[in-house]
């Protein structure tokens, strides 16, 4: 499947092929858990565990600050996902990289009480 993924370390955004496959995208990233947030009718796959991590990298996109690597996917009618609609070229101009130099935001933890 065609996604876009995000490389915090090198600060790049590139398009590519990836299997779907929960493994594969395990690997890519560099996580054992996944998290998937929405962005623009597109879905950001990152590492739910990053900020218990080192992760000296991140990046800014849209209203999500996300540390370490991350893929964009969209999805099909089925919920499963599919190839991107989106381009390297669109999320570069919007993509803001966090680094060494800069401290990544504190974790942000909602409590909600039932």
């Amino acid at each position: 499947m065609k996604a876009i993924f995000i490389d915090a370390r090198n600060q790049t955004v590139t398009e590519i092929e990836i299997e779907n496959d929960l493994y594969v995208m395990y690997d890519k990233i560099g996580c054992r858990v996944m998290q998937v947030v929405e962005y623009r009718d597109e879905f950001i796959v990152c590492d739910e565990e990053a900020r218990l991590k080192t992760w000296e990298h991140g990046f800014a996109l849209g209203d999500w600050r996300i540390c370490g690597n991350a893929l964009i996917v969209s999805d099909n009618e089925d919920g499963d996902f599919t190839d991107t609609k989106m381009t390297a070229k669109k999320i570069a101009e919007e993509i803001r990289f966090f680094g060494t130099e800069e401290k990544l935001p504190e974790p942000l933890i909602h409590v909600i009480a039932f």
